[in-house]
């Protein structure tokens, strides 16, 4: 027998299982990465110009001076994300309600500025309303701010 006083062999320590000879890992069958992904949302036409809904009231643009201020403090946002072309206010008609919505243009000089504008602003609130953001073709923008003077 074995030699007195020899302790017994150690246990083997939890969870160390002995590996089989097993045959190699088997490969993925039909990888096709593309097949679990989520489609990406149709892309927008990215232009460089912005439609800002949500911001202003018809109530805060009754004045000519008003105006001058939106588009002074807008001008002063807007720049941080790039140069900027042309700022309007689409003044609503005469005799609107004073909470009826008034949207401002942003033309950038390139649509890389106007996509950082546009992901900075998406979701954004702006005294307690959350901001509209869209890109809009250079034709709708003259046809609603009218042709650049």
């Amino acid at each position: 027998g074995p030699a007195p006083g020899l302790p017994p062999p150690p246990p083997p320590p939890p969870g160390v299982i002995p590996m089989p000879t097993a045959a190699p890992p088997m490969p993925l069958m039909g990888v096709q990465p593309h097949a679990t992904q989520q489609l990406p949302p149709p892309p927008m036409t990215v232009t460089n110009i912005i439609e800002l809904s949500n911001m202003v009231t018809a109530g805060e643009v009754k004045e000519e001076q008003d105006v001058q201020d939106v588009i002074e403090d807008t001008t002063e946002e807007m720049v941080k994300y790039g140069p900027i072309e042309r700022i309007e206010v689409l003044q609503p008609p005469p005799g609107s309600p004073d909470n009826m919505q008034v949207y401002l243009f942003v033309q950038f000089q390139d649509s890389e500025s106007a996509s950082k504008a546009f992901q900075a602003l998406q979701g954004r609130t702006f005294d307690g309303r959350v901001v509209g953001v869209r890109y809009i073709e250079k034709a709708e923008f003259d046809s609603r701010a009218g042709s650049a003077p």
